[in-house]
């Protein structure tokens, strides 16, 4: 009978977690076993690889999808999708500290990773985008056309915006209004149309700044 486990993986994987996004992919498996208190033999049998151990502590924070992108009982759907990019972009603020190491880890790949994981929010929040937007198209809240490019648009907008904060543009983050003319952006498109005078002043709101 073997010894009893001294330490859960899942603490384990917190605590390689905590040490790759410190020191990144140089973080060595003595350093890890080291600040969990453990021989590195137990990395290896637990995990097998020192590749295998990072991408299980790598996996994104968990996300309650359908809460970000579920429609409100009030509002209109312009609303809707602000307040799920509202939703996506604090998502992506917690989320960028994690995934610029494994982004940087040579055997990442995103379509693979999110084969391998399929409950990690991060996949499953773009296919819900996608999702959340034909059912508003079905409802007739948005007009017809392919709506994943749409998706597409919003999702990469948004963590490319999380991206700048850490840089540190508009010192390290943008405001509410921001986002939300963003969306606007998107909402209206940017085909110029007979009404598009009326729809100016609404379209500059909150972009300034």
């Amino acid at each position: 009978m073997g010894r009893p486990k001294t330490i859960p993986d899942d603490e384990l994987l917190a605590v390689a977690r905590e040490v790759f996004v410190d020191k990144g992919l140089a973080a060595s498996t003595r350093l890890i076993a080291r600040a969990a208190g453990v021989s590195e033999a137990v990395l290896y049998q637990r995990f097998g690889t020192k590749a295998d151990l990072f991408f299980r502590a790598m996996v994104p924070p968990t996300l309650d999808v359908e809460a970000i992108l579920a429609a409100p009982a009030a509002g209109s759907p312009r609303e809707t999708l602000e307040r799920a990019a509202l939703g996506m972009l604090g998502y992506f603020r917690e989320l960028f500290p994690i995934l610029v190491p494994m982004m940087s880890h040579p055997g990442f790949d995103f379509e693979s990773f999110v084969e391998r994981h399929p409950e990690a929010p991060l996949g499953r929040l773009r296919a819900g985008l996608v999702a959340a937007l034909e059912e508003m198209q079905a409802r007739g809240e948005i007009g017809p056309g392919a709506v994943a490019p749409a998706a597409l648009i919003l999702f990469a907008s948004l963590h490319s915006v999380a991206v700048f904060e850490r840089l540190g543009a508009h010192d390290g983050a943008f405001d509410e209004a921001t986002i939300r003319a963003m969306v606007g952006v998107l909402w209206r498109g940017l085909e110029p149309r007979a009404d598009a005078a009326a729809d100016a002043a609404s379209a500059d709101e909150g972009a300034e700044g």
